[in-house]
């Protein structure tokens, strides 16, 4: 009998470790996550800071031409609400006037400007693990990440809408995890899709995006085609005039379709690519559009 109970109690005991040390395992496994999340977070924190509580009281419409008086006006109202935007003001004669005004137009992009004389004009970062799980990522030109590495006369936060554009369509189309909008913006550059004085040549989404194994194609800009594309998991890239998106020229990215209305990836805005868009809205403004598959 007390043979037994000894028996016994060694097979608790045996059960017990077992159990502590598969709880052991779950913990460090946690902590292992929590770890390599944390890493992930670390990289995108100053990112995320953008639209933190500093982002309360913005307003962001339609972008408009300002002049001089009117850049000065509006960040100076800015200026007294927001402390971020009070440096940059105090500091306004070292900024180009474009990036003022844009800035203007988008205060989301407060991070990029207010650190932008004194960044290095190079790649700070690459594309997540939770962005290469997303069907199309939202990628921003101006996130630092990449925003101050060099594109045309500029740099990508002001001028590469569309190599960020092309990279989104890249990255949720084969996960290259390499194709950033730094990296897609240097093989623009480097292989004449840009051209000086104009932009971003059209020819980067047909033969240019061949380079990275994805097929790009002029599509009519047509309802049916378009909603057609879009439902078959086919992302569209538009380039677009004067309207909702910008004053001048810009690229967008069309990647789906939500209770018949359009999913629009800006990458120049956060705010304008929670929106879903009618057609109607959007086809007047769009000069040309390009379908992608791989």
């Amino acid at each position: 009998m007390r043979n037994q109970k000894r028996r016994k109690r060694r097979k608790a005991k045996r059960i017990k470790g077992v159990f502590v040390l598969c709880l052991c395992a779950v913990v460090a496994f946690g902590v292992w996550k929590q770890i390599d999340k944390g890493a992930e977070e670390n990289i995108l924190a100053e990112f995320v800071e953008t639209f933190g509580e500093e982002k309360k009281g913005y307003t962001i419409g339609a972008p408009k031409v300002l002049k001089d008086s009117e850049i000065e006006r509006e960040l100076k109202e800015l200026a007294r609400e927001h402390e971020k935007f009070a440096e940059v003001y105090n500091m306004k004669d070292n900024y180009s006037k474009d990036m003022l005004g844009a800035l203007c137009n988008n205060p989301e992009m407060i991070d990029f400007v207010k650190d932008y004389l004194n960044a290095e004009q190079k790649t700070n970062g690459g594309i997540t693990r939770k962005e290469l799980e997303e069907k199309f990522p939202l990628f921003l030109q101006w996130d630092k990440r990449w925003g101050y590495a060099s594109y045309g006369g500029s740099n990508i936060g002001m001028s590469g809408c569309a190599p960020t554009c092309l990279s989104m369509v890249i990255v949720g189309l084969t996960g290259n995890k390499n194709a950033t909008p730094a990296q897609v913006a240097d093989f623009a550059a480097k292989n004449g899709y840009y051209i000086e004085g104009t932009g971003t040549s059209w020819s980067l989404m047909t033969s240019g995006c061949l380079e990275y194994g994805i097929n790009g194609r002029e599509i009519s800009l047509d309802k049916d085609i378009v909603f057609k594309e879009l439902e078959q998991g086919h992302p569209i890239i538009c380039s677009v005039r004067a309207g909702d998106f910008t004053t001048q020229g810009h690229f967008i990215t069309l990647v789906g379709v939500e209770d018949g209305k359009i999913k629009v990836n800006d990458p120049n805005s956060t705010y304008r690519s929670k929106e879903t868009w009618e057609f109607d809205q959007l086809m007047g403004q769009i000069k040309n559009l390009w379908a992608f598959s791989a």
